[in-house]
């Protein structure tokens, strides 16, 4: 009966032993594959604002402001093509242990993707009067930013209503692997989150939906529907 019974523990932890190595091996295939396809998706958005460059050199070059609605267009699907591979990315960080270098490598490509976009969005309103507004956003992790949350949610509504017309590109401050963020918490002297820095100037802690909409209707040129009802509502209070 002991023998039985030491084989049948054997086979358990045979058994066991197996489903475990196959989970793990499962699971590094799929974070290869997750990898290979963000890395894809980053190499195809470095072609792509390598053609806005480009394009915009061109306008600037031959004065071509006539078609600056069409290269507007171009950038506009290119920052919402990097919106997505954000999502992409925060996903698979939050879920991933396995190959941090990997990441940490496409998160530094993400970083300086959003900082070329942004100085691009810069150039676009210089260039081609592009009614735009621009937010840098530096957050933390919940321990030294318990407001963070609560922040993203506020951005996240307000871009969902303003689209295009709001970029907004967000820099954890712990991540110093790209040397970009130091720089920029330096620059603009964060030392406290959530922080915000709306064209230029810099709003430290939690801004709500009215704080930050009072700061950005001010800077539109064109009427925008989310401001005028905003106004309007103030104004009946």
């Amino acid at each position: 009966m002991r023998r039985i019974s030491k084989n049948k523990y054997l086979i358990a932890a045979l058994i066991t032993s197996a489903i475990f190595l196959f989970g793990f091996f499962l699971g590094l295939v799929i974070e290869g594959e997750r990898v290979r396809y963000t890395e894809s998706v980053s190499k195809i958005q470095n072609l792509d604002f390598a053609s806005l460059q480009v394009q915009y050199a061109y306008i600037d070059e031959l004065s071509q402001e006539e078609n600056c609605q069409a290269v507007a267009k171009t950038f506009e699907e290119n920052i919402k093509n990097l919106e997505f591979t954000r999502e992409r990315l925060e996903s698979f960080d939050k879920n991933a242990k396995i190959n941090k270098g990997g990441f940490d490598m496409l998160k530094r490509e993400y970083v300086l993707a959003q900082l070329r976009y942004w100085l691009l969005a810069r150039r676009t309103q210089n260039l081609c009067g592009q009614d735009i507004v621009s937010v840098l956003y530096f957050f933390s992790d919940d321990k030294i930013c318990p407001d963070c949350n609560s922040q993203a949610f506020v951005l996240t509504y307000l871009k969902k209503r303003f689209k295009e017309k709001l970029l907004i590109f967000s820099f954890d401050e712990s991540f110093e692997e790209e040397p970009m963020v130091p720089l920029l918490k330096h620059v603009y002297n964060t030392t406290s989150y959530p922080t915000l820095v709306i064209e230029g100037k810099k709003y430290t802690g939690l801004n709500d939906k009215k704080e930050i909409l009072d700061i950005i209707c001010a800077y539109y040129h064109e009427s925008i529907e989310d401001c005028i009802s905003y106004k309007n509502e103030t104004v009946k209070e």
